[in-house]
C-alpha cells in the first residue's frame, strides 16, 4: 500500500476485535484503500491482534510493536484511535509524567487537521478535557509544572488538541448526585502549527 493516505493509527488494541476498528461511522476498514496501522508495545498483543485481523479478514492493517511513548513511528495519522492505552498509562507509578509524554508523542502521530480519539474507563470527558488543555498550555510556556514534565521542557512538541465532541450514547448511572458513564469516548482535532 504505497503513496496512501496514512489514516488510522490504532494505539495499544492489545486484544483487537476488529469491530473496534469499524467504530468510525461510515468505514469498511476491511474494503477501505488506506494505511491502517495498529500498535502496541507488547509482541505477543501483536501477535494476538495480527490473527484475530487475518481470521476476520482485515488483511489490510499492518501491526507492529511500538511504545506510544518512545514511538518509532517516523510519520503522521489522519485518525489515531486510543482504547485503553492513556488509562494504561495513567496506572505508571510515574503517570503524571508518563501521561505528558503520551499527549506530546500523540501530538507527532496525529497530523494536523486529524483527529485524536480517545476511549477511555478510566477518565471522564472533563479530566481528558482538562489534561488536553493543560498539555496545550504546557506546550506554549503558560503552565511551568517542571517537576512533572521534566527533561521534556526542552522538547516542545509540534502541534495541540482542541476538542471536537465526545460520544453521547454509553449508558449512565448516578452516583452521589452526579451523572456519569463507565466509558468515555472523546475527539480532539490536532490543530496546525
Amino acid at each position: 500500500m504505497q503513496n496512501l493516505p496514512q489514516l488510522l493509527l490504532l494505539l495499544g488494541h492489545t486484544s483487537f476485535n476488529a469491530s473496534s476498528a469499524v467504530d468510525v461511522p461510515d468505514m469498511n476498514v476491511r474494503t477501505l484503500a488506506y494505511d491502517l496501522t495498529g500498535v502496541d508495545y507488547s509482541e505477543d498483543a501483536i501477535n494476538l491482534a495480527r490473527g484475530l485481523a487475518e481470521r476476520d479478514g482485515y488483511t489490510n492493517i499492518k501491526f507492529m510493536v511500538d511504545d506510544v511513548l518512545e514511538t518509532k513511528l517516523e510519520r503522521t495519522f489522519m485518525v489515531a484511535m486510543d482504547k485503553g492505552t492513556l488509562d494504561a498509562i495513567g496506572l505508571h507509578p510515574d503517570g503524571p509524567l508518563k501521561r505528558f509524554m503520551y499527549w506530546d508523542s500523540a501530538s507527532k502521530l496525529v497530523a494536523p487537521g486529524g483527529v485524536l480519539v480517545i476511549t477511555s474507563c478510566n477518565s471522564t470527558k472533563d479530566e481528558l478535557l482538562q489534561e488536553a488543555e493543560n498539555f496545550n498550555r504546557r506546550r506554549n510556556g503558560v503552565l511551568d509544572d517542571s517537576d512533572i514534565i521534566g527533561n521534556l521542557q526542552n522538547e516542545r512538541s509540534t502541534g495541540s488538541f482542541q476538542y471536537i465532541d465526545h460520544v453521547r450514547g454509553y449508558p449512565t448511572f448516578m452516583f452521589g448526585g452526579v451523572v456519569g458513564c463507565r466509558v468515555v469516548t472523546v475527539a480532539f482535532l490536532r490543530n496546525a502549527d
